[in-house]
């Protein structure tokens, strides 16, 4: 038997979908999913299957969109698809009362659809992870145990002058249409820039290190984004617009609970909040020159540039910098990665030849995928 309940949080977010004006679907609701319910292949993870009815049924995708980005702002395209594609649509036949007199029935329609329980929770907790030579970020929630993948962002970080520091930190304070002021000592005659699209913080700063002024923030340099090579800032650590705009809907109303900062949402004054110690989410910050990973094509080497020059005995800043975290691509680390993630598939001879050709041929930011390796070696399972 299945029965129905209301998620709370669902109705404080958004249980009623509005758009342009036609579709007014009821309630979404839940009903719950056994064990067996399709768990997004994580392991352990249930889903929910929501529901709304409405009246125009093609336009159900645009509801789901909307519900899911004001439900888990920072979900990923990718995510939303696959929950749409869960997508079921049933017709309802229901009398219209101010139609009836004409004999004229009014069709209405329940749709369906899966979500991941992660994505449900009251309260929402991250891991924010940069890779300063990979020029990316990835975000990880952190839920009951488990650290699920939510989304890998772009990022550009300090020059080899003002580096990024490694480290492991906590998200402490937020900012909202800040001012700037020019790191450089030549510059601080000037006064501060004022807030806006024009200021180099972009619209909304998350500040991570209490001992350097390092913190994630927007750009008013969008394009540089798109660069290969993306060591170009003072030190902090830019965001494309949009992404620090998710992040920052999904602080207010996911995150922070030791406060309602409700009244951000769209604004554009300069508002600044100090995170109690349950708001505090963890931010680590590695150089990694290297990395082992799998994607839609398989898995895969990848090498990524030693910007700072750390593999050619450029000096570490012990004092703003954590050593453990800086990890330089060799041999041996990459084949222990290897093993660790994907284990013993391949023999130990032909893996080492895989890797030395990668090491040795490789071109940086370009994936080598491990099918391509085998057939290029001739190895086989």
């Amino acid at each position: 038997m299945i029965t129905f309940k209301i998620k709370k949080n669902i109705l404080q977010i958004l249980l009623t979908a509005l758009l342009f004006g036609l579709i007014l679907p009821e309630v979404i609701t839940s009903q719950e999913i056994n064990d067996s319910a399709v768990s997004f292949k994580i392991p352990g993870l249930k889903s929910e299957r929501l529901f709304f009815e409405t009246e125009y049924p093609e336009q159900s995708d645009a509801v789901i969109r909307d519900h899911l980005t004001d439900l888990f702002p920072i979900i990923s395209e990718k995510e939303i698809q696959k929950i749409i594609d869960t997508k079921e649509i049933i017709p309802l036949t229901n009398i219209n009362q101010d139609t009836a007199i004409a004999g004229e029935e009014l069709k209405k329609y329940k749709v369906t659809f899966e979500v991941p329980e992660n994505f449900l929770a009251d309260t929402a907790k991250i891991l924010w992870v940069l890779n300063i030579p990979e020029f990316n970020s990835r975000i990880y929630q952190l839920y009951n145990g488990k650290e699920i993948y939510i989304d890998t962002w772009p990022n550009v970080i300090g020059t080899i002058k003002d580096k990024t520091y490694t480290g492991n930190f906590s998200a402490y304070k937020i900012r909202n249409w800040p001012f700037y002021k020019d790191p450089e000592p030549n510059k601080a005659h000037l006064p501060p820039v004022k807030p806006g699209p024009g200021n180099p913080l972009g619209l909304f700063v998350v500040h991570y290190d209490e001992n350097s002024l390092r913190y994630f923030h927007g750009t008013n340099k969008p394009n540089l984004l798109g660069n290969k090579m993306r060591n170009l800032s003072h030190g902090c650590v830019r965001n494309d617009n949009d992404n620090i705009e998710k992040m920052k809907q999904f602080i207010i109303k996911r995150v922070v609970k030791s406060a309602d900062l409700s009244d951000w949402l769209g604004s554009k004054k300069t508002l600044i909040y100090n995170f109690e110690e349950q708001d505090k989410f963890p931010v680590q910050i590695i150089y990694k020159t290297y990395d082992v990973n799998t994607d839609e094509s398989g898995n895969y080497i990848i090498l990524f540039d030693d910007i700072y020059k750390y593999g050619k005995g450029a000096v570490i800043n012990t004092e703003h910098n954590d050593e453990g975290l800086i990890t330089l691509a060799s041999r041996d680390n990459i084949i222990s990665e290897y093993r660790e993630k994907f284990g013993k598939d391949i023999p130990d001879e032909a893996l080492n030849l895989m890797v030395d050709y990668v090491l040795t041929n490789g071109k940086e930011y370009e994936k080598y995928y491990i099918e391509d390796l085998k057939a290029k070696f001739m190895v086989r399972n």
